[in-house]
């Protein structure tokens, strides 16, 4: 998931150096360098636009279903998508310093640490383990049955109990990940399965930020035949 993440930024980046533009590794951009992304292409550092102006698609990094206008001094971020108008961006971040790459960098700081859950079964088998290893010892040093011995071993064990909260916790924050929602961790997780209500504000969150046709209407013409129309002029649109 992380992977398909660092994929959305371009390896390459155009840049005006003395005068023209070069084709260079995105990460061997330098700060204060301008790179120009044209329509339809992936802005492939952070900046700020210093000339032109375009709909930039964000989705991959902000969130935003809808495409965002850029012009002058706006802030545009490495991984989104360039739309309508040609851009020129002055960087001010590049390689590892992108938002994108930090995003990356707390995914992978997220699965590192410890819920509060997890720390509760360490501290747990901190105790438990040697406790069951000491009794099985035991068990056998009593009745001399080695499969009685071993038995208790086994059924004691808690390698499920240890294993299980880190495994769907990182499953969990990778599951997101791939679908487009960052976790912050564990924490916010467990957290999460406690919400029982969530309340959204008006700005399209919901949304997915694409128009669909929801009826048609003809004036003076069937509805039918204002679909093939309209069929007909968009055929090779």
């Amino acid at each position: 998931a992380l992977q398909e993440l660092l994929e959305m930024t371009p390896d390459t980046a155009t840049v005006r150096r003395d005068g023209t533009l070069q084709e260079v590794s995105a990460r061997d951009v330098e700060e204060g360098e301008v790179v120009v992304v044209k329509p339809g292409g992936k802005i492939p550092v952070d900046g700020t636009v210093v000339d032109g102006e375009s709909a930039v698609n964000q989705a991959p990094v902000t969130g935003e279903s809808a495409p965002v206008h850029k012009a002058d001094s706006d802030e545009v971020y490495a991984g989104t998508v360039n739309q309508e108008g040609a851009l020129e961006i002055r960087t001010t971040g590049a390689g590892s310093d992108t938002t994108l790459e930090r995003i990356i960098r707390r995914v992978e700081e997220a699965q590192e640490a410890q819920s509060p859950t997890e720390s509760l079964i360490d501290r747990f088998a901190k105790y438990y383990t040697p406790a069951v290893i000491a009794l099985a010892i035991g068990a056998y040093a009593v009745t001399q049955n080695a499969i009685l011995s071993l038995t208790l071993l086994v059924i004691g064990c808690p390698g499920a109990l240890v294993i299980g909260p880190p495994v769907s916790i990182v499953s969990a924050i990778g599951n997101a990940a791939r679908s487009g929602v960052l976790m912050k961790g564990g924490e916010h997780l467990e957290r999460a399965g406690k919400i029982d209500l969530v309340a959204f504000d008006k700005t399209g969150t919901l949304t997915k930020g694409e128009t669909t046709v929801s009826g048609i209407e003809g004036f003076g013409v069937a509805a039918a035949d204002v679909l093939s129309l309209a069929a007909t002029a968009e055929k090779k649109s």
